[in-house]
């Protein structure tokens, strides 16, 4: 009687783009931080440009700063791709500038309309991710998960655009008047959410089914979802929003930590300075380095306070979104031209 081999058996993929404490921690759980604003706003009654401030000093101001460590000190990043580097590094300021002088009202509708953008594709980009994990992620599928995330996120916002409610501080936000109709556009725009939502719930459950997408997605991607829904219906936005800034930041300082790491370990982290900050085990280092940006942007708006004697909202706003639409450039290179995170 012949011996026969005993088979092999091959190890189930991890579901996880890391590991599920790593994903929980920066990814998931972390969605408890949207809550922190609105306590610190209704419990301790720190005002809006306080939250703001907060938000901006420990976590939205770092995660920004953050990208510089991919690109613009990055020799690999900068040859590669000179004139994105560059070309927002000259010009945003500028424009944020002089809108922030002259088109304040504007400013903050872009912005707002921007950031919103790109919250969205952040975490379409991790459901992506979630989804590479079942073998058979399509890229279009990437566009549906953004799709109904931003769905889930503006179907309130466009009523309160058509009732005038959309108010960021003691400013309205600008939306086009022709579309500021409830029947066709703002109760058009929730139907086409609704079915779109639908349709991607029953494609996600057969896909479920056929073991092509796995339960961590499906966690994220509702929590995602449900807290988009519900910033919108919160009665002071600029609060509600940096909620969902806190939460998208910290998991961007996560990804970005954990890329550098990896690509640090493949040899793909030229500058010495930049293996410095993206050592493994030493975050404290690399969230230091950002928060000394942060500080620094913090002194730059009190001179344009003294020096201009404008108000400090729009100081605040004119320094800030200089280098956040810089970084709202440069992380669209990242992840859309294949210099982004992917794990192996």
């Amino acid at each position: 009687m012949s011996a026969q081999a005993p088979a092999l058996s091959v190890p189930a993929p991890s579901p996880w783009i890391s590991s599920s404490r790593w994903d929980l921690t920066w990814l998931t759980l972390s969605a408890s931080l949207v809550a922190l604003p609105l306590l610190v706003h209704s419990y301790w009654k720190v005002g809006a440009t306080g939250v703001d401030l907060l938000v901006t000093l420990l976590i939205g101001g770092p995660h920004m700063y953050a990208t510089f460590l991919r690109t613009v000190f990055e020799p690999g990043f900068r040859r590669i791709h000179p004139a994105i580097v560059w070309i927002p590094v000259v010009l945003v300021p500028l424009f944020v500038v002089t809108s922030a002088i002259f088109a304040f009202t504007a400013l903050l509708t872009f912005f707002f309309t921007v950031a919103s953008l790109h919250v969205c594709d952040q975490a379409a980009y991790i459901g992506y991710l979630y989804r590479d994990k079942g073998g058979k992620a399509k890229p279009w599928e990437r566009l549906l998960d953004f799709a109904v995330i931003a769905s889930s996120l503006y179907a309130v916002a466009m009523y309160r655009h058509v009732a005038g409610t959309f108010v960021i501080g003691d400013r309205t936000l600008w939306f086009p008047p022709f579309l500021k109709n409830q029947f066709w556009f703002a109760d058009a725009f929730a139907i086409g959410a609704a079915a779109l939502i639908a349709a991607w719930a029953v494609k996600t459950w057969n896909q479920w089914r056929r073991g092509e997408v796995r339960w961590p997605y499906l966690v994220f991607m509702g929590l995602t979802m449900g807290v988009a829904a519900i910033i919108t219906r919160i009665g002071e936005l600029s609060v509600a929003f940096q909620g969902f800034n806190a939460w998208h930041s910290f998991q961007y300082l996560g990804l970005t930590f954990l890329l550098l790491n990896r690509a640090e370990s493949m040899g793909k982290v030229t500058l010495g300075f930049v293996k410095q900050m993206s050592e493994p085990g030493k975050f404290y280092r690399f969230y230091g380095w950002n928060i000394l940006w942060t500080l620094g942007a913090s002194v730059l708006i009190g001179i344009l306070v003294y020096l201009m004697g404008l108000p400090i909202e729009q100081c605040y706003y004119a320094v800030v979104l200089s280098f956040l639409l810089v970084h709202y450039a440069h992380d669209h290179v990242l992840f859309a031209f294949g210099s982004g995170f992917r794990p192996k």
